[in-house]
């Protein structure tokens, strides 16, 4: 089965993300906190991660290299707060593969979620 992890801080779009990402036929696991969601990583194994870039705490860059140094095969899609200027240098810098910038679409969401034939 597919399973999601979703690490976002704020409530209203991890409720939406886990209500999508259920309705294309995904177990989802979700959690605000970075260090959580670390721990859920071993425990749930999931086939992808969307991962806030801002959250309290610990910033998303931090848990993305944390989750990268842990399972170096599982796809993260960086949920990012920043401009295309800011998100084209991570994706140019190979600190991420995948990155979608607030507000996103959620049918740019599943085109993204498909491509990765998970």
């Amino acid at each position: 089965m597919k399973k999601a992890l979703v690490i976002e801080s704020n409530t209203g779009i991890r409720r939406l993300l886990i209500e999508v990402l259920t309705q294309e036929g995904y177990s989802v696991e979700a959690t605000s906190d970075g260090l959580q969601a670390l721990a859920r990583i071993q425990e749930c194994r999931p086939s992808v991660v969307l991962l806030d870039s801002e959250m309290p705490g610990i910033r998303g860059i931090d848990v993305l290299t944390k989750i990268s140094n842990l399972s170096p095969d599982l796809p993260v899609i960086l949920i990012a707060h920043t401009d295309e200027k800011g998100v084209e240098t991570l994706l140019e810098n190979g600190l991420v593969k995948y990155c979608i910038s607030k507000p996103f679409s959620l049918t740019d969401l599943i085109k993204l979620l498909n491509s990765l034939g998970i």
